[in-house]
């Protein structure tokens, strides 16, 4: 990951901040990369680059100001409509983000963070299917914090998927309760609750969101996490992803305390659950979760050596020189 450290007084916000109430779980509509390069005259590609550095850093000014979890947009399923050239460029960016971030994991640079990946893995590239794969098994221990990364995600589609979860597990795989006057080895249907529902896509646990902070201008949600986030805050800035500063993510937090004075947060679908519903939907959780478990572990066994010394994506160019790439046309 980018080497980056918070600066005195960039410690000293994040100290202030924790002394009020700090969202546990952020999600985050990384938007505006291409509307930054436009706007610099870079590549497109170059946009992308930019936005990814700053998603490390939001993912350490989360941690600083006591954030557990952090979930960010990386793909739609809608981007796959986009030109060839960019979709491949950005399954590209994403194979070297996680092949940077495996490196930090052997070098032990990485040790409290635990990466996940929720939406259709089967759209995804081979190659970066097995990257991420490889970097989720390796990390699915380390505590207390986590970062999800949404890829070939929609919210919608991310509902049919929970729904969808216990499609061809026999009774017994499921782990239910339900219909015990049924046949062993049929397939059952579990007792649906709101924190099944959210939780079956998933291979683990997530919180609900508490803030989502979505950049760029745009005033919508492009279907993003619509049941998680259905009481979160929402914070929307005019600020494109790549110019996000430690300021405007500050701005998020506080004007968050401002809203949840006025709000308090609501009890999430598990605490609404008494321990008897709660331990039913956990044992129900185990069989969909066994099967994603073992598919991943699939994948990573096949994932190649990272390279140690890997040569950067793309070489670093400046305004001047994109500039003069434009005039030369």
């Amino acid at each position: 990951m980018e080497d980056y450290s918070l600066s005195l007084l960039e410690i000293l916000a994040t100290a202030v901040a924790r002394m009020g109430l700090i969202p546990e779980h952020i999600a985050v509509i990384m938007d505006g990369n291409r509307r930054y390069a436009r706007s610099k005259g870079l590549k497109t590609i170059q946009g992308h680059q930019a936005g990814a550095a700053v998603s490390s850093r939001v993912d350490k000014w989360g941690r600083a100001v006591g954030c557990k979890e952090v979930t960010v947009y990386a793909f739609s399923s809608e981007n796959f409509k986009r030109t060839k050239e960019e979709v491949d460029d950005l399954m590209e960016l994403m194979c070297w983000k996680t092949d940077t971030m495996l490196q930090d994991v052997e070098t032990g640079k990485i040790t409290d963070v635990s990466f996940n990946v929720i939406g259709d893995w089967d759209k995804v590239p081979h190659k970066l299917k097995c990257r991420m794969a490889n970097l989720v098994e390796k990390t699915k221990n380390f505590k207390p914090y986590k970062l999800n990364v949404a890829v070939a995600y929609t919210g919608r589609e991310g509902m049919l998927r929970s729904l969808k979860a216990f499609e061809g597990l026999k009774c017994d795989e499921t782990a239910t309760e339900v219909n015990h006057n049924s046949d062993k080895g049929q397939t059952q249907q579990p007792k649906w609750n709101e924190y099944l529902v959210e939780q079956a896509q998933n291979m683990a646990n997530m919180r609900p969101v508490d803030m989502l902070i979505r950049t760029g201008g745009d005033l919508r949600l492009s279907d993003f996490m619509l049941w998680e986030a259905s009481h979160a805050y929402v914070h929307f800035t005019p600020k494109t992803w790549p110019e996000l500063s430690f300021s405007a993510f500050m701005h998020a937090i506080f004007m968050y305390q401002v809203h949840r004075r006025q709000i308090p947060k609501p009890i999430s679908a598990k605490d609404s659950l008494s321990l008897e519903e709660l331990r039913y939907t956990e044992k129900t959780l185990q069989g969909p979760r066994a099967v994603m478990w073992a598919k991943n572990a699939r994948f990573a066994k096949k994932d190649a050596q990272v390279e140690k010394n890997r040569k950067p994506f793309y070489p670093s160019k400046t305004y001047l020189d994109s500039l003069q790439d434009l005039l030369s046309f």
